[in-house]
């Protein structure tokens, strides 16, 4: 039926693989398929390389109601850093607590670089989101839920909710999105 089940935290990084075009095969976008969680995800604060930062995430994700736990990301130079880096799907039905995400531009927690992004019934929490300049006039774009939503007509962000996160950045920064 076209869903990817992910029950642990290397199938997740399998997801991450493929779409960064890591592996063998050519980058997968995952367009008309759906990623689902089947239970909550714990990866213990080891680096987390971001779904999307080379390839585009242009599926369904959804979280279908469970955590994900322990993100840690730092993203180099003006790579886009979050869960996500580069997402054009739907994110859904996902709760991400007791994570950390740093960056220096485009940078949340889920979704880094939203371009025609979805996401819905989201939650972040306990988190800390962090953007320092890498050059001058970065250290923008940061959200705990998106750091940047592009303004095309079917981007969105609804039903989601940031509690006890700390987002800190130069400009252009929100409690939920950044910029859009």
């Amino acid at each position: 039926d076209k869903t990817y089940l992910i029950r642990e935290a290397s199938e997740l990084a399998w997801v991450a693989a493929q779409v960064n075009g890591t592996t063998r095969a050519a980058a997968n976008t995952f367009e008309g398929y759906t990623v689902k969680l089947v239970k909550d995800i714990h990866l213990n604060g080891e680096r987390w390389d971001p779904i999307g930062s080379t390839g585009i995430f242009k599926g369904t994700f959804d979280g279908n109601d469970h955590k994900i736990e322990g993100l840690f990301v730092y993203a180099e130079g003006k790579a886009s850093a979050g869960l996500f880096a580069t997402n054009r799907g739907l994110i859904k039905n996902l709760t991400v607590v007791n994570s950390e995400v740093y960056g220096h531009y485009k940078t949340a927690v889920i979704v880094a670089d939203g371009l025609c992004s979805r996401v819905e019934d989201c939650t972040v929490d306990n988190c800390v989101v962090v953007s320092t300049p890498y050059n001058k006039d970065d250290a923008n774009n940061v959200g705990a839920i998106t750091g940047y939503l592009s303004a095309e007509p079917t981007a969105y962000v609804k039903g989601c909710s940031v509690k006890n996160t700390q987002v800190t950045a130069y400009r252009k920064v929100g409690g939920v999105v950044g910029a859009a």
